[in-house]
């Protein structure tokens, strides 16, 4: 097993543990003060990484910078939403919807044409999706799914923003990483307001462990694309699925329907088959470039 594999295992873990711990804290704590706790006692490690480091912040790109904050804590606090109402599993699932809108909007805004036969996994992906969600049933329909959504769009907008600000070569990956999680614990401040709830030594000890578990996860992530083959290690980060699902039994005594595990293989399957055709058109139109220079 190669290293990239090792990391993106050890990642899904670490955020599913994350999700863990979000969604005990939301039985006493609110939103905006989860986030911002999230956000702040993570962005001071990063800050004591990149000091002991020594990794500087750069005068690039700073309105990009700012907009992947922006939309990375946005999704963050929908996220941390949704894990107030839903099942762990079921958020994870739906979450998975970002690799269909990162390939909508490089379509749209990155004027990126649609890999052959993106089609029928983009319609199968819509479909899983319907099963999870369930919005012709009344009585089965969460509207705390809803922010999943939200969170599946405002991913995508970061992750293309992140393959831009990568792709500079300007920018170390804990200064990207900081936007978002300050951006974050400013918002988590705005919506927690003047209603602020001091935490017991319990909540204290999972706010910790929250902030130490979020770096921990981001370091892991980022080493395992450094690591392994970029297709590989997409496949392995679903793994996350079911480490939810796990603890969602374990902890929280909650199970999969069976429309669920259907939408959930639908959404999964599609999305790892639109990384597959992402990658080899990235990979052909390399093999072209070269090829051209060649000539």
């Amino acid at each position: 097993m190669s290293k990239g594999v090792i990391y993106m295992i050890l990642s899904s873990l670490a955020f599913s543990l994350q999700n863990v711990i979000v969604k005990e804290l939301s039985y006493t704590m609110s939103t905006g003060e989860i986030s911002f706790f999230r956000g702040f006692l993570s962005a001071l490690l990063i800050l004591a990484l990149m000091k002991a480091q020594h990794v500087h912040f750069s005068k690039y790109d700073r309105p990009t910078l700012w907009f992947r904050g922006v939309v990375g804590g946005a999704g963050m606090i929908c996220i941390f939403y949704a894990l107030r109402g839903m099942p762990l599993a079921d958020v994870s699932i739906l979450s998975q919807l970002s690799a269909f809108f990162v390939m909508i909007f490089a379509a749209v805004f990155l004027k990126e044409v649609m890999p052959r036969g993106a089609a029928l996994p983009l319609v199968v992906i819509v479909v899983g999706a319907c099963l999870v969600v369930r919005p012709w049933n009344f009585s089965s329909f969460n509207v705390y799914s809803l922010f999943v959504l939200a969170q599946a769009l405002f991913a995508a907008m970061a992750y293309t923003t992140i393959s831009k600000l990568t792709g500079s070569g300007r920018h170390h990956q804990y200064e990207i990483v900081f936007y978002f999680l300050f951006c974050a614990a400013v918002a988590g401040a705005i919506l927690m307001g003047f209603d602020f709830q001091m935490p017991n030594g319990k909540e204290w000890l999972l706010y910790a462990a929250l902030g130490v578990i979020t770096v921990v996860a981001q370091i892991w992530m980022t080493d395992a694309y450094a690591y392994g083959n970029p297709v590989v290690v997409s496949f392995v980060a679903y793994i996350a699925v079911v480490f939810n699902a796990l603890w969602g039994f374990v902890f929280f005594d909650e199970m999969l329907t069976a429309m669920t595990i259907m939408g959930g293989i639908c959404i999964v399957g599609g999305s790892m088959y639109l990384t597959k055709l992402k990658h080899d058109r990235i990979r052909n139109r390399t093999i072209v470039t070269v090829r051209e220079r060649k000539g």
